[in-house]
């Protein structure tokens, strides 16, 4: 009985050693990161910075947080920010954001206001700490600009997930649900479509492929995106939908180039949306009409238009429209 009471004292010394160690790497981490931010002439700021959680747990919990680029005038503020992990796989970190925090630009302040704001950053145990997953994701969320527009979603998830057995390669999601744009441009769009104000789902699954594993070689490595493949994606706004799937990857002057096929349900609704912001002259509109209705009835089904977007020798085109440059994925050296 006195060996394994021995045993337990001693387990219990080694692991509250473990910890009183692991806590003074992690504070004084935090506060080397502050330091090194200012005297690179940054705005690093902050009120306190805690750290507990003893036994099982590292909570680090920086309050009254304001961080600036003085040069570009971006910078955020928030009463606090924490980061939480277990102390058995200190490599999968918590974050847990405030209900309120502000985005500054440099001709506008945005309020952020959400429910339950959280990420989760998971890494393998291995010596470069490749990346194994990102997720984050928010209840209801609302901002609100200075400028006097405000954009809110009833949830939303993105996530970033390593595709096993293929160094580089990471699923992506985003689920939002509820997009509400600002009411005054959804109104203007939407005078004349018939839609409603709110965006109901927006939905994406893809794998892009980089050229270099995610992990903390990333400043050496500078990985680039070699290829992205479109699974699922799907925008439902009220009786209007649309579809996208299809791969593009940089050519040899690191152009996209590559081929998405689009269907859009019920799409005369856009009609009225592309005339309201601008991309349609009203004059025209009735001609555009004409055009994809043509095109609609080609594909068998004239309430489902099906275009595909095309991007090749650095140029893209939606169907028969020239939509002008092709964005540029990597330099030309790839």
């Amino acid at each position: 009985m006195r060996k394994l009471l021995f045993l337990l004292i001693f387990v219990a010394a080694l692991w509250s050693g473990y910890w009183v160690v692991g806590s003074s790497a992690l504070r004084n981490g935090a506060e080397e990161w502050f330091a090194e931010q200012s005297a690179s002439g940054m705005t690093a700021e902050k009120t306190a910075l805690t750290v507990r959680g003893f036994p099982n747990r590292f909570d680090l919990t920086v309050e009254g947080l304001r961080l600036a680029d003085p040069q570009t005038g971006i910078g955020w503020e928030a009463p606090f920010a924490q980061l939480l992990a277990m102390t058995w796989k200190p490599w999968h970190i918590i974050a847990a954001l405030p209900p309120q925090q502000t985005i500054r630009l440099p001709d506008e302040d945005i309020g952020i206001e959400s429910e339950g704001l959280r990420a989760s950053l998971r890494a393998k145990p291995a010596t470069d700490l490749p990346l194994a997953a990102v997720i984050v994701e928010s209840g209801a969320f609302l901002a609100t600009s200075t400028l006097g527009w405000t954009t809110g979603a009833d949830a939303a998830v993105a996530s970033i997930v390593a595709v096993d057995g293929q160094s580089g390669a990471y699923d992506l999601a985003l689920d939002v649900k509820g997009l509400a744009p600002d009411p005054a441009l959804m109104d203007r769009l939407t005078t004349d479509s018939g839609l409603p104000g709110t965006v109901a789902v927006i939905r994406l699954l893809a794998r892009a492929t980089l050229t270099a594993p995610l992990d903390r070689n990333v400043g050496e490595t500078q990985p680039q995106l070699a290829a992205l493949q479109l699974t699922d994606t799907l925008v439902t706004w009220g009786d209007l939908s649309v579809v996208a799937s299809g791969s593009i990857a940089p050519d040899a002057e690191g152009y996209a180039a590559g081929r998405i096929e689009i269907a859009v349900t019920n799409w005369e609704r856009l009609v009225p949306v592309l005339v309201a912001s601008g991309a349609i002259k009203p004059e025209l509109s009735q001609t555009v009409q004409n055009m994809l209705a043509a095109l609609a009835k080609e594909g068998g089904d004239p309430a489902i238009l099906k275009l595909p977007l095309v991007l090749a020798e650095g140029r893209m085109s939606l169907g028969p429209l020239p939509l002008g440059p092709a964005p540029l994925m990597q330099g030309p050296t790839g």
